[in-house]
């Protein structure tokens, strides 16, 4: 039996944004389920090597459809088992031919005879599923949560609802940056204000931001009244109602989102966004026709990482990018990579627009406490409700 040292009740920053295995806040975010690929680019009958919270994996889906994450290197002599090919619902590596089922059992071993020596190899596997377009994966001890993390898009409101989008940009930076940016709108009026999408949220909002059942729900208040509401999913998951893509202007509206914010280390992380518009009927062939051209634009665009790295240098300026298809997300980026890939928050001065940010520490810090001294956590109840635009 192991004995765990208690340290000081005190949890520092540093708690918050280093994820991998053992530490405090990885222990943390592996309780809960995460995004790990975009489910329309992962075909049937392909493997993807993966890393999330500092460590690889295999991702590969079965022919018959289904994704499964398994262990990074094969169990034989330790070779990248994603190179390998998938057989049925099974993964067969490409250096002996070791075969592993969707549990990381392994099943057969060529020129070994028998099976009982391949009954006794088992590599790690990982309860996998596909919800709003993404592919899910828990990594924690024990049984999974309920799934999924967060109920699908809904409005009663509406009669149809339209195409479901989802996407993930890569952020050279910590994930806690991120997560910290979805609740200070504050940013908006400044990092947002060079003519892209963005461009009718310039107004300088009073900020509040208070406790709920799945998170914190942080509104903004405009001089005119008006109030936009954002929800903040414990632990790293923003619903938001954002405007639309470029060019989609007056077809299918402001479309309602997650974002989740998934460290591949300390360093980097994706944005994983789910996106849906309310189009109708007889806007649905005009949406789409607008939708595979913002498609072609991004497939054809340098990805933003880099786009961003420019700005940082000096060689360039965030107004030569405000047409790029994904601005907001160049500026987001130039935003909080520039804090550093890992922030220093000890030189920091916090005034009262940062509600958001202030909030969402306090909550993660009273969490990862009780985690570190084995007291128990809150129970997020994830309720759905809607978001209000407020514009």
């Amino acid at each position: 039996m192991t004995t765990s040292v208690r340290r000081d009740t005190r949890v520092e920053s540093s708690d918050f944004v280093r994820t991998g295995p053992g530490t405090l806040g990885g222990r943390y975010l592996r309780r809960f389920w995460q995004p790990v690929y975009v489910a329309a680019d992962l075909p049937s009958g392909v493997a993807k090597p993966i890393q999330i919270l500092g460590e690889k994996f295999t991702l590969y889906r079965g022919e018959a459809g289904t994704p499964h994450v398994v262990a990074h290197r094969c169990a034989h002599r330790g070779t990248q088992l994603s190179s390998g090919w998938v057989e049925d619902d099974c993964i067969r590596c490409l250096y002996h031919g070791w075969r592993y089922d969707a549990s990381g059992r392994c099943v057969e071993q060529p020129g070994e005879g028998g099976e009982g020596f391949a009954a006794r190899v088992q590599l790690a596997g990982y309860p996998t599923r596909e919800h709003l377009g993404m592919i899910f994966a828990y990594f924690g001890e024990g049984r999974p949560p309920a799934f999924p993390p967060y109920p699908a898009f809904a409005n009663p409101a509406l009669a149809e609802i339209g195409v479901l989008d989802a996407w993930s940009v890569l952020f050279p930076c910590n994930y806690f940056q991120s997560y910290e940016n979805t609740s200070d709108e504050f940013h908006v009026a400044y990092v947002h204000s060079g003519g892209g999408t963005h461009s009718g949220l310039a107004g300088v909002p009073k900020m509040f931001a208070e406790e709920t059942d799945d998170g914190f729900v942080r509104r903004s208040v405009r001089v005119d009244g008006r109030v936009r509401v954002t929800q903040h999913l414990m632990p790293n998951t923003t619903r938001v109602i954002v405007p639309p893509f470029k060019g989609m202007r007056g077809v299918g509206g402001w479309r309602d989102s997650y974002f989740t914010l998934v460290p591949i280390d300390d360093e980097s992380h994706f944005m994983f966004g789910m996106q849906v518009a309310a189009v109708s009927g007889s806007e649905m062939k005009q949406y789409e026709s607008v939708r595979q051209q913002f498609l072609a634009e991004v497939a054809a665009s340098r990805p933003p990482h880099e786009l961003a790295g420019e700005v940082m240098a000096g060689r360039d300026r965030l107004s030569n990018y405000s047409e790029h298809p994904y601005s907001v997300n160049i500026e987001d980026i130039v935003a909080q990579a520039g804090q550093g890939t890992v922030a220093d928050r000890t030189n920091e001065r916090l005034g009262r627009t940062d509600v958001g940010v202030i909030l969402m520490r306090k909550i993660w810090s009273r969490e990862l406490r009780a985690l570190d001294h084995g007291s128990p956590l809150k129970e997020w109840c994830y309720r759905g409700e809607l978001p209000e635009v407020g514009l």
